[in-house]
């Protein structure tokens, strides 16, 4: 017999019952507090399941299923569920809200089914998620939406290993001139002190939630709220220096934590740095080499100047970073320089940044981000003299797994043939407009990867600023072959805000989970079937397995 039954009589009842003649419930999946969350079957669309939170009204707002919806309901982030539906209260006082369902565990029952203690690799990445997800809800052009309950018990981890933020039961948009949160809600032990003690809070309160909940995983179930004791790692840098950050995330005084989510995303990725260059100085101290065999590499270049090459380029190592894989976006001295103006290199490039020579040059800085070094050109110098032999040479002394070389829509040019030979992955891009698939380049480009597609090549076309529009089947079905991955036309808006902001836009909370739907398949599916034929190697190889699990 089910848990719920023998504890709830009463919910019995409500299995069999139809909400708005389409949702029907099943069973129930969890309670808590004045709500309980069923399984329900969708009449209107067979084999399609939602999950149905059921909630009895108190007549306090703060805690009303209605205002979750609304909140839910304006925001849309691939680590939130999806709300479709919500009923106000009946005749008992129950609303119900219908929400996708998640197939996965929380984060508490997950510890608790490890016996109580997860890798800090697994805790950091799992952190790492729920920083862009909270990026993305501070910086709500419309105002920031503080959580004020994040703990390891509403935090889902679905099938694919990706956090789900689930009970917006108590958050809030944040209104600016307002001190007080009307009422004090949030868990003991998890919420931040000035809202416990004074019904006040901002965005830096969920940042001591998640530091609370960073306390608790990492320390054996307990909280920080009950020891008020620093977190003590045993291990190394990496330890060391994430005892440090949650240190700082438990700040009784809001404004001596870190300013923002994203500061503290950066904090997590210098733990998982310190952990690599561990790893790389073993490498080095056994002379053994870092990456066995030739590291793989894709060309990327656009059927015609414009179609999003460089975009394309930059977006496929953002995924590459994401997923904890070293790489490197190289820019064709041929090429029109692009990739330093996207970076806004004036800003970001290290101070003895040489562009297309630099970490191969002795005295020279390279210029690095998370995962990725950046080998562009100077947009303000004429190119340099490069053969094809010693542009080979170059590439070899890049010590990543995956090297990405943007070709602007050099592919015809004999300069680029030697790189097209040796490529393990062939990427050309194009975008909607009529004009430019007329030229005979353009022709002559499709044409050319058309044959080496035919000839066993690993050759993928990507239809980049997707809208819709009337002819758009037409112009999907006008390439060569059937696009690999279709990226949405990216608002003009959101490339300008990120410009200011001096960040590349594939890295924005509102872009970067297009680019995931969109290319993260494509790429794990494809890197993974060019290693195997490349070496013979069985299974998906290692850049399969992590695209598998996490795209």
């Amino acid at each position: 017999m089910n848990r719920f039954f023998d504890e709830a009589p009463d919910l019995v009842r409500i299995v069999g019952t139809v909400f708005g003649g389409r949702y029907r419930i099943v069973r129930p999946l969890g309670e808590g507090g004045m709500s309980t969350v069923f399984l329900a079957d969708d009449l209107k669309l067979p084999g399609k399941r939602w999950a149905v939170k059921r909630t009895r009204e108190q007549g306090i707002s703060e805690l009303s299923a209605a205002r979750e919806a609304a909140v839910l309901m304006k925001l849309s982030h691939p680590y939130l569920p999806h709300v479709v539906d919500f009923f106000p209260p009946d005749e008992e006082g129950f609303s119900h809200l219908v929400m996708e369902y998640i197939e996965g565990s929380t984060l508490q029952q997950l510890f608790d089914s490890h016996g109580g203690t997860l890798p800090p690799k697994a805790v950091i990445r799992y952190a790492m998620q729920l920083c862009e997800l909270l990026q993305y809800m501070h910086e709500l052009d419309s105002g920031p939406v503080i959580f004020r309950d994040i703990k390891p018990s509403n935090i889902m981890i679905d099938a694919r290993d990706h956090v789900r933020l689930i009970d917006f039961g108590i958050a809030r948009r944040q209104t600016p001139g307002r001190a007080a949160d009307t009422v004090a809600l949030g868990t003991i032990g998890f919420a931040a002190p000035e809202l416990l003690e004074h019904g006040s809070s901002d965005y830096r309160s969920d940042l001591y939630s998640l530091g609370a909940t960073l306390y608790y995983l990492l320390s054996e179930g307990r909280t920080y709220h009950a020891i008020r004791k620093p977190l003590e790692l045993a291990g190394g840098e990496r330890e060391r220096l994430l005892g440090e950050l949650v240190g700082k995330l438990l700040d009784n005084d809001p404004m001596q934590r870190p300013p923002s989510a994203s500061a503290v995303r950066s904090m997590l990725e210098q733990c998982l740095e310190s952990e690599r260059g561990r790893a790389a100085d073993s490498a080095a101290n056994s002379q053994a080499p870092l990456y066995s065999g030739r590291r793989l590499r894709i060309v990327v270049g656009g059927l015609y100047a414009g179609a999003g090459a460089t975009f394309t380029a930059v977006a496929l190592a953002v995924l590459l970073g994401d997923a904890g894989i070293a790489n490197a976006v190289v820019e064709h001295p041929g090429v029109r320089p692009d990739l330093f103006g996207m970076l806004d290199g004036d800003r970001n490039a290290p101070a003895r940044y040489d562009y297309w020579s630099a970490r191969h040059d002795a005295g020279e800085a390279s210029w690095t981000s998370r995962h990725t070094e950046w080998v562009a050109l100077d947009p303000r110098q004429p190119p340099p003299a490069v053969s094809p032999g010693n542009m080979e040479q170059r590439l070899y002394r890049i010590q990543a797994a995956v090297t990405i070389i943007d070709i602007g829509d050099r592919w015809l040019e004999p300069d680029v043939a030697e790189l097209l030979d040796e490529a393990d992955i062939l990427v050309a891009v194009a975008d909607p407009v009529p004009s430019r698939w007329m030229l005979p380049s353009a022709r002559g480009c499709a044409d050319l990867l058309q044959r080496l597609h035919e000839a066993g090549r690993h050759v993928a076309f990507i239809a980049n600023k997707s809208a819709s529009f009337q002819g758009s089947k037409e112009w999907l079905g006008s390439f060569p072959l059937k696009p690999a991955a279709v990226i949405p036309s990216i608002p003009f808006e959101e490339i300008v805000r990120s410009l200011w902001k001096g960040e590349p836009v594939q890295q924005q909370p509102g872009v970067k989970p297009q680019l995931h739907k969109a290319l993260g398949p494509w790429l794990g599916k494809t890197a993974a079937q060019a290693r195997q034929s490349r070496n013979g190697a069985s299974g998906k190889g290692w850049l399969g397995k992590i695209f598998s699990l996490r795209s």
